[in-house]
């Protein structure tokens, strides 16, 4: 049961990085999109909103490879 536990866990963190990274991605086409419409003000802002998806999908990421390994370590004790 703990080994579906982490293995659903890391899934999760990796699927919610990859959300946040998407969100980024959108955030900095929006930037880019007001920047050449001379918005600035707005295009400052989903370039912000874009910063900081990244930032909290490199934390998710983070998060499932620290989840992955610990997952990794107690399967190896089990096996010796």
């Amino acid at each position: 049961m703990l080994d579906q536990n982490s293995n659903d866990k890391v899934i999760n963190l990796r699927r919610m990085a990859a959300e946040h990274f998407q969100k980024a991605a959108w955030n900095q086409l929006l930037a880019l999109d007001n920047y050449q419409k001379n918005n600035f003000i707005a295009a400052e802002r989903f370039a912000q909103l874009s910063f900081d998806d990244q930032m909290n999908g490199v934390e998710c990421a983070e998060l499932a490879d620290a989840e992955a390994l610990i997952f990794l370590d107690l399967n190896i004790e089990e096996e010796y």
